[in-house]
């Protein structure tokens, strides 16, 4: 008997999701846009209002990264009133007390509770939780107004502050915005923190505490101050600054660092019997979650805790890593992040004659940090739905320490895929890794 039927442990099924990214706004159009191999990093276009006034008294060094992933053409009342009637008081509301992280989590909820066919009037709102992460939370609003501070002084500094920067206003304001009265939290584990909230959605409805979560992360850090501390620390790319296209190179020997991205991604989780009942469209069924931490260096990541946290997820699911088809991976384009958790999942694998197939679709989005895992998420509960793997584009010359499995370069490919494996991993030495079934009912 296995683990999960020995404590009767509730099925835990994916019935609807939603993006925002650099490469575009709503998941039909980034799907298309990740399987053509297009990529979503260029040249900033609003980095800070402060930047033209600073650069006249302290120009940038030459190789600094005016890149990134940034989402464009993005207006969350024109984005509510295509897919409401009318935007409410309340709606109008948030659009103006809100951080842009805010925002972005508000388009996908929406998008991904419309595609879940619920009706939310219709469900008792104590049962239905929203747990969405982010890494930075609002960090835009915290450098306009200490901007403000510095030079108009306190009483020009925004009442909303607060409430535009804290971490946990994005999982508030979806909460509200949904009249959602279960469990409601955020978390903010670095990179790992989309898929940990995911994780920790499946549990929740796992253990009977709802029926219905909405989870994912979301992301608007492509500030001045940001960008210039990622810079500073030696994380980001910094060699194609004039190909943008260019610059997210995962597995690839030119890769010298991430890309800086925004978006958000969410997923509506539904026990699997409610799913039923009401007929939904199941995308997939999330059957795995491990997460661990490293306990060795803020930054560096470490082997040993990337391959533990692929185990457990593992058994937690109760398959072999033979059984996996497909890993989406964390895959930043650091150097030694990369090569680590190839080393990780080559340990994995060392003694099985299957490999699974590997795509980092970071090459094509970015870096989304506390929003990656959710987005990546979507990512693989698409693949499994269609049955098409997203491919790896930059991959010009392979790093030979990053060998030994299959990357999909530059053109996606079709596949049977039955089970998928998506890992991530943060600063601090915190790793998640979920782990995803095609749907059989």
């Amino acid at each position: 008997m296995s683990k999960k039927q020995n404590l009767d442990l509730r099925r835990v099924v994916i019935t609807g999701v939603g993006l925002i990214n650099s490469m575009g706004l709503d998941v039909p159009t980034v799907w298309e846009r990740l399987l053509a191999g297009q990529s979503g990093v260029r040249r900033v276009t609003n980095l800070s209002s402060y930047l033209d006034s600073l650069i006249e008294h302290h120009p940038l060094p030459d190789d600094f990264p005016l890149i990134a992933g940034q989402v464009e053409n993005f207006d969350l009342k024109e984005f509510l009133q295509s897919r409401k009637e009318k935007p409410s008081k309340e709606d109008l509301k948030q659009i103006k007390y809100t951080d842009r992280f805010t925002q972005f989590a508000l388009a996908a909820s929406l998008e991904a509770v419309q595609d879940s066919g619920l009706d939310l009037e219709k469900e008792d709102p104590e049962r239905a939780g929203v747990i969405i992460a982010t890494g930075m939370g609002g960090v835009g609003s915290w450098e306009e107004q200490i901007i403000k501070l510095l030079q108009e002084g306190v009483r020009r500094v925004s009442p909303f502050l607060v409430p535009k920067m804290i971490p946990n206003l994005a999982a508030g304001n979806v909460s509200i915005s949904f009249k959602a009265k279960g469990p409601n939290m955020a978390l903010s584990t670095a990179c790992a923190a989309g898929a940990h909230a995911i994780g920790m959605a499946y549990r929740s409805i796992q253990m009977g505490e709802a029926d219905l979560m909405a989870t994912g992360g979301t992301e608007a850090a492509i500030t001045l101050l940001t960008v210039a501390g990622f810079y500073r620390m030696g994380a980001l790319a910094t060699g194609f600054n004039d190909r943008p296209d260019k610059a997210s190179r995962p597995f690839d020997s030119d890769r010298n660092g991430f890309v800086m991205s925004e978006g958000s991604g969410v997923l509506v989780l539904e026990e699997r019997e409610h799913a039923l009942r009401r007929g939904a469209n199941i995308y997939a069924e999330i059957i795995g979650f491990g997460m661990t931490g490293d306990a060795h260096h803020i930054t560096d990541p470490h082997i040993e805790g990337a391959k533990r946290c692929i185990k457990l997820a593992l058994k937690d699911a109760g398959i072999s890593p033979e059984e996996v088809d497909y890993i989406n991976p964390h895959a930043t384009a650091t150097p030694v992040g990369d090569r680590n958790e190839t080393q990780a999942l080559l340990q994995i694998y060392k003694d099985t004659k299957h490999r699974p197939l590997i795509s980092a679709t970071k090459s094509m989005t970015g870096h989304m940090l506390g929003a990656a895992g959710a987005v990546e998420a979507i990512f693989s509960v698409m693949a499994l739905k269609h049955g098409i793997i997203p491919p790896t584009i930059n991959m010009d010359h392979p790093d030979p320490q990053c060998q030994g499995f299959d990357y999909v370069p530059f053109k996606p490919r079709e596949a049977q895929i039955r089970h998928v494996l998506s890992n991530s991993f943060g600063f601090g030495g915190t790793n998640a890794s979920l782990v995803f079934k095609a749907f059989e009912g």
